[in-house]
């Protein structure tokens, strides 16, 4: 298991207490006689909080339509403009990203009930998963051209994210060369 992450008790308790809260994880360092050990502690929200309010990114409950967790993403007062770039095309990225779930999960669950209620029509008052395995299989089908056009669009995008915050990691680490005697 990984140093940083939960044992599984843990998360299961933590999913079902803050399953409708944005969270994030914060580190306090605990006093200790050796060495002072970080443990995560979790903060929860019920209301998204204003970005220019908060110390670290924010992450929301489920959309009920898109199923993609919205963010709130911090940002400091003294940001450079590249980092400022580099938040401002994430939020447009996630934006984009759940505009097209969004649509994708309507016209998915429109197709869906339009299937069921044909099969219904027809006599059989229950759908087996084969039947509904011809449906998921036809569906993927006639959208597979916009899965593809979606994740080729995904990947671009995300090579321009990480290709900027590259640019912004380097800027920061000669920006603190700089500030040393």
């Amino acid at each position: 298991m990984n140093r940083n992450s939960l044992p599984p008790r843990t998360i299961s308790s933590l999913l079902k207490h803050w399953s409708r809260r944005y969270a994030t994880e914060q580190t306090q360092a605990k006093q200790t006689q050796t060495r002072p050990k970080k443990s995560p502690v979790y903060v929860g929200l019920t209301q998204p909080p204003e970005a220019e309010s908060v110390s670290c990114d924010y992450i929301g409950p489920p959309d009920a339509k898109s199923n993609l967790r919205p963010y709130v993403r911090h940002y400091d007062e003294n940001e450079t403009e590249m980092a400022k770039k580099l938040r401002l095309l994430r939020i447009e990225v996630e934006k984009w990203n759940m505009d097209f779930w969004t649509k994708h999960n309507k016209r998915f669950y429109e197709e869906k009930d339009d299937f069921i209620r044909l099969h219904k029509l027809n006599g059989s008052e229950e759908l087996t998963a084969d039947q509904m395995s011809v449906f998921y299989k036809t569906f993927l089908d006639k959208n597979r051209r916009i899965h593809l056009m979606y994740n080729i669009s995904w990947y671009l995008k995300n090579f321009d994210m990480l290709t900027l915050a590259f640019a912004v990691h380097v800027q920061s680490t000669v920006n603190r060369f700089r500030r040393k005697p």
